[in-house]
């Protein structure tokens, strides 16, 4: 059986935009909110210190982690998107900073084959596997391309949180909307942290670290009169950030974050 074609986002999406300014201006209005910001920062803190390291980022998207890993000295720094779109402001927004020669860019369809010299001691896949079909057969090429002692920080969306307990309910149950993955229409499934812990095993690789955010859900639907579709309590971000990093609320955000090396 032929695999289902993947999920498109709708061509006024920021990731297909061939306005480089403007995607990159609706990226980095996204990437403010408290969410995103508190998202990225636990990310950063998974990846580490990667000076004189070799960075991948699978799924960049505009590139805001290749611009933390050429500011963090790493040796090597990578971007691949499935989206040409997506890279081309990935080289727009490096352009801008000055760092547009020390980034590669790759525009694949499924994550390349690098050769053994060329093994990453970093690889990082935020919000990506959520999206792919064989998520397995991705995670197993991953761990080919990581370098001994490298590791993998994989961010995707979690079954085992409240919000996906209170929003799931509400649209598969209510709305018989079965189809349901989220926020985001090209989600293909939700994971549990044992789940991911099962999957990463699989392909060799050991869970060391967890971060989750989105503890308690802070984006209240509103009534259409007020203008807005939600209403955001952003200080509530706060929780994440002093309960996110432990057990066991660190398996039970609506993101899970989770750092793994190559066994």
């Amino acid at each position: 059986m032929n695999p289902q074609p993947r999920k498109q986002y709708a061509t006024d999406h920021w990731i297909r935009s061939l306005d480089q300014e403007k995607a990159l201006q609706d990226y980095l209005e996204q990437q403010s909110k408290a969410y995103s910001r508190m998202k990225n920062a636990f990310i950063i803190e998974l990846i580490g210190n990667i000076h004189h390291k070799r960075f991948l980022d699978y799924g960049c998207g505009p590139g805001m982690f290749l611009s933390h890993a050429v500011s963090s000295g790493a040796s090597l720094v990578v971007g691949v998107d499935i989206e040409e779109a997506a890279l081309s402001t990935a080289r727009y927004f490096a352009e801008k900073q000055g760092i547009a020669d020390s980034c590669m860019f790759m525009t694949c369809n499924r994550f390349p084959v690098f050769s053994p010299e060329t093994r990453f001691d970093v690889i990082l896949l935020k919000d990506v596997i959520e999206h792919v079909q064989n998520d397995q057969s991705l995670l197993n090429a991953v761990a080919q391309a990581v370098a001994p002692n490298g590791i993998v920080v994989v961010c995707t969306q979690n079954a085992l949180s409240l919000n996906f307990l209170i929003e799931s309910a509400y649209q598969r149950i209510i709305r018989s909307n079965r189809n349901w993955y989220g926020w985001d229409p090209t989600h293909l499934r939700f994971y549990t942290p044992e789940k991911l812990k099962k999957k990463l095993k699989a392909a060799g690789l050991k869970c060391i670290a967890w971060r989750a955010i989105y503890l308690i859900p802070n984006k209240i639907p509103v009534p259409h009169s007020s203008g807005k579709r939600f209403y955001r309590i952003e200080t509530l971000t706060q929780i994440d950030n002093l309960l996110g990093r432990f057990f066991p609320w660190n398996r039970m955000g609506w993101n899970i974050i989770v750092k793994a090396v190559k066994i």
